[in-house]
């Protein structure tokens, strides 16, 4: 298995404000999985049927909304951890914080280790477009 890249061009400005190409990779060519398919690829593995697996799947992304707005992280074994951050302004003085200061909220995974050590047998394969 391999990652797809292609070289991608971008123009930015220096600090004296002149034009400058820049390249780097970029990920592409992904395809999703959907549900189903992952449904079904996780019955080959066990016992339960694949609608019983999408059951569980479907469960499991109603139920972490709510333990992260529960101010909790939910971890998911070797998958990863799933937890919500947010970033806020700053202020000059410390009662000037409030709720109104946060701006943007995410949702962050990060890898278990078994991901993290599998990810790092990867092989790249550059795609010309």
């Amino acid at each position: 298995m391999s990652i797809n890249y292609k070289k991608v061009k971008q123009i930015i400005k220096d600090q004296n404000g002149n034009e400058k190409e820049i390249y780097y990779a970029r990920a592409c060519q992904r395809q999703r999985v959907k549900l189903d398919k992952l449904a079904e690829r996780i019955a080959s593995y066990c016992t339960l049927s694949s609608v019983d697996v999408k059951s569980v799947l479907i469960a499991l992304t109603d139920t972490i909304p709510d333990y992260l707005l529960d101010n909790k992280s939910v971890e998911l074994g070797d998958l990863g951890t799933i937890s919500l951050h947010f970033t806020s302004e700053s202020t000059e003085s410390e009662d000037e914080v409030t709720w109104r200061s946060i701006k943007d909220m995410r949702v962050q995974f990060r890898a278990g280790k078994r991901i993290k050590k599998q990810l790092k047998q990867v092989n790249f394969k550059l795609v010309e477009e």
